[in-house]
């Protein structure tokens, strides 16, 4: 039997969540009431819903794309199956193009014999079986709920249910983000400042001490007096104050070996493209890190780790690998950047419509080719093609107090589909 449609449940009064939502829409507000930005809080506690729903329904992932212009965009997102969030979805075919055309929930026994799915993708990223939900504001369709299973036919009618039940939940969670967003900030009436009222002291007769009290306090600050410049003299003898004398201590202070130098980098003044040319950047001591790190404008643009202990004894013989720990921002790397060879998009990646960014980690050798890469974020059919291009480019060298010296980076790649 091939798989249909399955039909949209009208919702009833008696329709609840078994997983209480309502505690969602009241963590929405107190993070709203704590100065949480409104969008930030409603992705935080849609992304709360989206692991939930994959919970009751034993799927190994979920995701949850919103409308955001024309395109469907992941706004949360779960498991290792899900897409990344931000990436746009696929709507003009696949079983969620068929959900958002007929606006009905659908879903998918197995994806080796449900010819609306792309089985070798489907087969690469280890998906069986999905279901696909529409959320609805009204008549407007404003997103799809998906779940998916590494095994075929996981899900049945009743996760179909529990799934309508969560896309009105997040129905319900937008709509309260909305009136939380368009409430006024309440205005704290100002409080009255009271001020005492001066009091009339009238001066009374004078009176002196007798004269042995005044000789008391007289002869009580010269003791004082001399026991400070007693102890300020002692102190200065024995090095309580100031530097000790060698012989004092016992110790002949040594003059560091010259063979110990620990190299000073050279901060220069960072320049961006389209920015102010009379900010100048300033070298601002990182407390988490430690070492030398230059902001412009509130982002790093340079950044030296420092050396470790064990290797300051051995510095004054240079650094063989010659890369060191400095850090270059991408808008100063890519202006050193002399051969540039971009990626080839994978077939693979085009028939499964994957798009979206690559973000790497590059050491460049003080020859200017690049060393390593180091993937950070970014679809898997997506970055080896990004990796295998960027470990062809090459770099002006870089050099510190005039020695050529290897430098870190980031490249971000962003693969589009074709119109």
């Amino acid at each position: 039997m091939l798989p249909q449609p399955m039909s949209w449940s009208e919702p009833r009064e008696d329709d609840v969540s078994p997983l209480a939502q309502s505690d969602l829409v009241h963590a929405l507000e107190e993070q709203i009431a704590s100065n949480f930005p409104p969008g930030l809080a409603l992705d935080l506690v849609l992304n709360e819903l989206v692991v939930r729903a994959a919970s009751v329904t034993r799927a190994r992932s979920a995701a949850l794309a919103l409308k955001r212009g024309d395109e469907m965009v992941c706004r949360a997102a779960t498991g290792e199956h899900a897409p990344d969030l931000g990436i746009p979805l696929n709507t003009r075919d696949g079983l969620s193009g068929a959900c958002l055309r007929t606006r009905q929930s659908q879903l998918c026994l197995d994806t080796e014999t449900d010819a609306r799915v792309d089985a070798d993708a489907s087969r690469r990223l280890g998906i069986r079986s999905m279901l696909i939900v529409p959320v609805l504001d009204g008549e407007e369709l404003v997103g799809v709920l998906e779940v998916f299973a590494t095994e075929p036919a996981e899900f049945v009618d009743s996760d179909q249910n529990l799934l309508e039940i969560f896309a009105r939940d997040v129905t319900r969670i937008r709509h309260a983000a909305f009136e939380m967003e368009q409430r006024p900030d309440p205005i704290t009436p100002p409080v009255e400042v009271l001020k005492p009222s001066p009091i009339a002291i009238s001066p009374g007769p004078q009176k002196f001490g007798a004269p042995y009290e005044i000789w008391t306090l007289v002869l009580g600050t010269l003791a004082i007096l001399l026991a400070v410049g007693l102890s300020f003299m002692i102190g200065s003898r024995i090095g309580w104050l100031g530097f000790p004398s060698p012989v004092a201590s016992g110790r002949v202070a040594l003059p560091a070996p010259e063979s110990v130098s620990t190299p000073v980098p050279r901060v220069e003044r960072a320049k961006r493209t389209g920015g102010n040319s009379n900010s100048a950047a300033k070298p601002i001591e990182d407390a988490n890190a430690g070492g030398l790190v230059v902001y412009e404008k509130g982002k790093v643009v340079f950044r030296v780790r420092p050396a470790p202990a064990d290797t300051v004894a051995t510095s004054s013989q240079g650094n063989k690998s010659g890369i060191g720990g400095t850090w270059l921002a991408p808008e100063l790397a890519e202006g050193r950047l002399r051969q540039r060879t971009e990626p080839q998009y994978p077939p693979e990646a085009l028939a499964a419509h994957r798009a979206g960014d690559v973000f790497l980690e590059v050491v460049v050798g003080p020859d200017g080719s690049v060393a390593s890469t180091r993937p950070v974020s970014g679809d898997p059919l997506l970055v080896t093609a990004a990796v295998e291009a960027v470990r062809t480019w090459h770099y002006e060298p870089y050099h510190v107090q005039g020695r050529p010296a290897g430098f870190q980076t980031e490249v971000t790649l962003r693969f589009s589909l074709p119109d």
